[in-house]
């Protein structure tokens, strides 16, 4: 599993979470992205959605100091989640975050 970097703003405050015996702290953060061509930024038409997971301290920290407009940078391993009915089941990838500020 590979290392992921993103930054951008939250989309709002963060959400804690009771998973079992644990807390998960719930982000989403909006970046803008783009690519240059020919040495100019072209900003792309549609903002990109990033769904984040903090655990243990990270996420108590994170909850108690981050508020929705706030920049971040986030660190951490990306993997594919699910939800839904079956049926209605839909999959979305997620950020396990191993460093945020």
């Amino acid at each position: 599993m590979s290392t992921r970097t993103i930054t951008g703003n939250l989309a709002a405050d963060p959400e804690v979470v009771q998973a079992g015996s644990i807390q998960i702290t719930k982000l989403r953060v909006i970046e803008n992205t783009g690519e240059y061509r020919k040495g100019e930024w072209h900003p792309h038409p549609d903002l990109t959605t990033h769904f984040v997971e903090a655990k243990f301290e990270l996420g108590e920290n994170v909850a108690a100091t981050l508020h929705k407009g706030d920049a971040v940078i986030v660190v951490g391993r990306e993997h594919t989640s699910s939800w839904g009915d079956e049926g209605a089941k839909r999959y979305g990838r997620v950020l396990d975050a191993e460093n945020i500020g």
